[in-house]
């Protein structure tokens, strides 16, 4: 879960900068390109195709916001879009002028690589690796210390999404997503219980969200179910309202506009002072605009 929309959410601990950063679209040959393409690029197609724009759309959008003295034709700018989504070429120039075109930042929608160093963020934090959490896990030591670790490590997990590869971020979510689930069967507090709880709800979502990404829909949606249970069985709030917040966007990129009000008043009802309930509402404007409801775009973005 991973704004995506940069969004994050960080109230419980949740953080996915970026998180539409690689919101899967399956259009024809776009989806064929997929794998080989930047994450830029993908995601350029992506919020064109959630705002139901052709290229020239977007193009028109994007010439609005250049700068006085960035003159470029329609035509040539067109042709280099083009190139753009293909992965062709990097748009210097323009990654600025195409965040803004999204709602977004320029450095959530070209984050740059490779700047962290997720296992020193750990240890310097926790005073524990990535190795001594396991080795805790392993001998059934559930302390205080041990959950910080594992609550900062989902952290970690989460602002990753932003700029590790996803076949890596997969991988490494589900593990630790195992390891957690199977703390449930050790000796802990009703309190530490509905943490680890709570956390595997967390990282059910990252998980969901990059299996959507990587374009695994029913996967995507059987993992965000489960994050919506746990949640529940938690009592985490947040959780369950992202969990909704994901149902609401993967009916956005299918075209299912009712599909994405029902979820988003879904998630309103069960969070609506968590902070995910502003994502909720843009979601829930954005289908309403496509219905062509002008009044209740109105209405649900005065909320």
């Amino acid at each position: 879960m991973l704004g995506r929309r940069r969004t994050g959410f960080r109230s419980t601990g949740i953080t996915l900068s970026g998180r539409r950063l690689r919101r899967w679209t399956v259009r024809g040959r776009e989806s064929a390109m997929a794998d080989e393409r930047p994450d830029w690029a993908r995601r350029m197609v992506e919020e064109r195709a959630a705002r139901d724009w052709s290229q020239v759309d977007a193009v028109r959008a994007l010439m609005m916001r250049l700068p006085d003295d960035q003159e470029i034709s329609e035509q040539d700018l067109l042709r280099q879009w083009k190139r753009w989504e293909r992965g062709d070429s990097q748009p210097t120039k323009y990654r600025s002028a195409i965040a803004s075109t999204f709602g977004t930042t320029t450095g959530a929608f070209f984050p740059e690589r490779g700047r962290r160093d997720g296992r020193a963020e750990i240890l310097q934090v926790s005073g524990m690796d990535t190795v001594d959490i396991i080795a805790r896990l392993r001998a059934s030591d559930v302390d205080v210390a041990t959950l910080d670790a594992l609550r900062i490590t989902a952290d970690r997990l989460c602002c990753e999404y932003a700029y590790m590869p996803a076949d890596q971020l997969l991988v490494e979510g589900k593990a630790w997503l195992g390891r957690v689930v199977g703390l449930q069967h050790q000796r802990v507090s009703l309190a530490q219980h509905r943490e680890i709880v709570a956390l595997a709800g967390k990282l059910a979502l990252l998980v969901g969200c990059v299996e959507y990404d990587s374009g695994r829909p029913r996967d995507a949606e059987a993992t965000r179910q489960a994050a919506l249970m746990l949640g529940q069985e938690a009592g985490e709030l947040s959780v369950q309202g992202w969990a909704h917040e994901m149902r609401a966007w993967f009916s956005l990129t299918r075209g299912d506009y009712r599909g994405v009000i029902a979820a988003a008043e879904a998630g309103i009802a069960v969070a609506p002072n968590e902070s995910v309930a502003a994502q909720l509402y843009a979601q829930q404007a954005k289908a309403w605009a496509r219905l062509g409801s002008v009044v209740k775009v109105l209405v649900t973005a005065t909320r």
